[in-house]
This record gives structure tokens, C-alpha cells and sequence, in this order.
């Protein structure tokens, strides 16, 4: 029987496959344990969508309010026992019914941060004045559905990679060359973490070099935007394939950027003719603290740390279901902290989620259940973040200003060596 044979016969069957190929996830696999939904830190219902699409009820998947809120933290991704990635099957799903990702001109921003990060870094500090003026949150509240108690990351007048492309190597770069992705975040939010992960890597004697790369695609895809996003992974395989090829490394700092590559790039290009490619790059794309604790494990990690203090550790989603949390904290202990890591599910907010009118209550709920109460239970505690949406809520609602991993290792190897930060 054919494709369209099937279609004609049975819709929902056909959805179904199509769930399946898009999300390379099988729902036939989860055997209903619950895990997925006792995990979500906002209390969506993930188990109940797929039990919807293993009993053939495609449109009662699709009309569930969890396939629409869902915020892609993948926290049911990390608690599954049998593989199966619910976040990734209710995307598939949103993907063969796109529309319903909130406004419309919300969800274009969000997606397209990249183009629009480099213009409020130049005007800075007149963007930074323009988006903390009085009546700004009221706009933004009412106009784009972002919530009016939010406040969004400042631009640096002067970006990471104008810093980089002036700065003086600490390193002689014995060891070869290492390839920085560097986010958009990094680029115009904050350098302070591309300047720490720069500092780090030539001190421990690598050659660094940026990546020639577009943004992700990552905001595109939890936005709805998955055509733009392919065209996004596809742009960054050309570009860093060669590189790859020649067994360099890809490192990064914002766990959702570089585990685009890693976790969602040959997913993405499955059928495009750049899977060998896609698996290349994937294969050598590490977190800044992967690379760092690899060294360490095999006594090649060349630096001196005297970090002291309590550092409190709040994973990122991402990197907790793609990544190891682990290997941060081993780099934080072997700095010289007392480091202890948060168990606490997702910070509540997930990329934009957060910022999104109608998701905020459910933002704060998340962080208020574990992490904030940790946070605010030792006052004299240095938090230390892996990621950018962490930071800001964390900022948000503690009032703490949480430092991101690369900065903290930076500090305790400027402790040890007495160079210039």
C-alpha cells in the first residue's frame, strides 16, 4: 500500500509517521510510567499527549494545552527510562500544525534575536535606556505579550568579537587550535563570557580561533520556525565540517547553542544530503567544562586554580539532559571551591518562556519550588550558572547576579597566576 493509500485511509495513522520521523522518537516505546510529567517543573501533562498518539488520537494530541506550552526544557527528556523524548515528539507534533506559538510578532523577535542583537549593541547605552524607560514594560506587556516585570539582557556597547579580534594571546597556543562558538548572547549580551572562555583555554595553551558560524537555530525551533532553522544548521555543517574533518574541537558556553549541534543538527538535516557531515560536527562540538574535565581526567589540564568560597551550581535543562552536569562540578571543586550543585529542576525560564505574558506565574513557580529557596538559603554563596536564561531569572527573582562557569574558572586561575583579567 502506498503513502498516499495510507493517507486516504487513515489520517491519523499518517500524522502519526510523520510524528515519528520528524521527532525520531517511537511513542509506541513509553510504557506509560509517568516519569515525564512528575519531572515538569511547570506541571504539563507530557505522558497524557503521547498516550494520546499511541491510542491514535492525533487531534486530542494536538488540542492538549501541554503540546502548545510546552517550553522544550527537556527535563521529561532526562527522566525518561526508555529513551523516548516527549518534548521532541510534542515539537513534530507543533510542526505539522504550526500557528499557535502566541503572537506572532513575539514569536518573530524571539526567533530572530540575531538580527536584531548586533543594532542594540551598537546604539548601546541608548537601546539599554530605551528598554528600561518608563512605560517600556507596559508596551512590551500589552503590544508583544512580553511580561511587564521582565527585564531584558543589556547590550554591550563593545561586542566579544571586536574584543577578541584586539586582544593580546596569554598563550603561545602550543597544544593547536580549539574553534569557540560563540553565541549571540556571548557576542552582545554578555562578552564577559566569551573574554573568561578565551582567557581559560590560551592559558591552558590552546590556539583559539572563532568559528566562522550563524546563529543556532535554536530560538527558531522553539519558536515554530523550523524551516528557518534548518536553513541555520545547514549554513553552520558548510562551515565547520572542514574543521571538523580535521579533528578540531568546537567549544561552547551557552548549553542550548552548542548542543543545537550536537543534539538537533542531524535531526535536522536527516534526507538533506549533510548527515555524514552533520554527525562530524556533532561528534566534535563539547561544552566548555566537557573539553576542560577531559583534560583534567587525563592530567593534560595545564592550569594552577585557588578558587576558595562556597559556589552554589545551577545546571543548565539542556546540558542535564545532553550533557553532564558533572564535569562542571568537578572543574569548580579542582578550582578550589566548596561547590555544591542545586537539585533543582528547570530555573522556570526555558529561553523565552519565561519572558512570554501568559507563562510568567508558571516561570517563577518552577524556580520557586527548589531553586530559589536554595539560592536565598545561603546568602553568601557564589552562584555560578551554565547558561544565559539561568542567569536572568535567577536575577529576576533572587536578586543575586550569578556569575556563568567560564568566569568563575577564569577567577581562580587569575587568583594562581596573578595575570591580568
Amino acid at each position: 500500500m502506498t503513502t498516499e493509500q495510507i493517507r486516504r485511509l487513515d489520517p491519523a495513522r499518517d500524522l502519526l509517521a510523520r510524528v515519528t520521523e520528524l521527532s525520531g522518537h517511537d511513542v509506541y516505546a513509553c510504557y506509560q510510567c509517568g516519569r515525564c510529567t512528575a519531572s515538569c517543573p511547570f506541571s504539563f501533562e507530557p505522558q497524557q499527549v503521547v498516550r494520546r498518539l499511541q491510542l491514535g488520537q492525533v487531534d486530542a494530541a494536538l488540542a492538549a494545552g501541554t503540546t502548545w506550552s510546552c517550553a522544550s526544557c527537556f527535563t521529561c527528556t532526562a527522566a525518561c527510562p526508555k529513551d523516548v523524548d516527549p518534548a521532541r515528539v510534542m515539537r513534530a507534533l507543533r510542526e505539522l500544525s504550526p500557528g499557535r506559538h502566541g503572537p506572532r510578532r513575539r514569536a518573530w523577535l524571539f526567533a530572530n534575536n540575531h538580527r536584531l542583537a548586533p543594532m542594540g549593541s551598537k546604539l548601546a547605552p541608548v537601546s539599554n535606556w530605551l528598554l528600561r524607560a518608563p512605560g517600556a514594560g507596559v508596551l512590551a506587556h500589552y503590544c508583544l505579550g512580553i511580561h511587564r516585570a521582565r527585564t531584558l539582557p543589556a547590550y554591550a556597547r563593545r561586542p566579544f568579537p571586536a574584543w577578541f579580534r584586539a586582544r593580546r594571546p596569554l598563550g603561545d597556543g602550543r597544544r593547536g587550535s580549539v574553534l569557540l562558538f560563540h553565541d549571540t548572547f556571548m557576542d552582545y549580551n554578555h562578552p564577559e563570557t566569551g573574554i573568561a572562555a578565551t582567557e581559560l583555554l590560551e592559558l591552558a595553551g590552546f590556539h583559539v580561533e572563532l568559528t566562522d558560524s550563524v546563529c543556532c537555530g535554536r530560538p527558531m525551533i522553539s519558536k515554530g520556525f523550523t524551516q528557518q532553522a534548518r536553513a541555520q544548521a545547514r549554513a553552520n555543517v558548510e562551515r565547520l565540517y572542514p574543521r571538523a574533518a580535521e579533528g578540531l574541537f568546537i567549544v561552547g558556553c551557552e548549553p542550548s547553542c552548542l548542543l543545537a549541534l550536537r543534539a538537533e543538527y542531524p535531526d535536522l538535516l536527516r534526507g538533506t544530503g549533510l548527515e555524514h557531515e552533520a554527525r562530524a560536527v556533532a561528534g566534535q562540538s563539547l561544552l566548555l567544562d566537557e573539553f576542560l574535565a577531559a583534560l583534567a581526567e587525563r592530567g593534560e589540564l595545564d592550569l594552577r586554580f585557588a578558587g576558595e568560597g562556597e559556589v552554589l551550581f545551577h545546571a543548565h535543562c539542556h546540558q542535564k539532559a545532553y550533557g553532564s552536569p558533572g564535569a562542571s562540578l568537578a572543574l569548580l571543586r579542582l578550582a578550589g571551591y566548596d561547590a555544591e550543585l542545586v537539585n533543582a529542576a528547570c530555573c522556570g525560564m526555558a529561553g523565552a518562556f519565561g519572558y512570554e505574558r501568559e507563562h510568567y506565574a508558571a516561570s517563577r513557580a518552577a524556580g520557586e519550588r527548589e531553586l530559589f529557596p536554595a539560592i536565598r538559603a545561603h546568602p553568601k554563596a557564589q552562584v555560578v550558572v551554565a547558561g544565559v536564561s539561568c542567569r536572568h531569572q535567577i536575577q529576576d527573582f533572587t536578586g543575586r547576579s550569578p556569575s556563568h562557569l567560564a568566569e568563575a574558572l577564569r577567577a581562580a586561575v587569575t587568583a594562581a597566576s596573578g595575570s591580568a583579567g
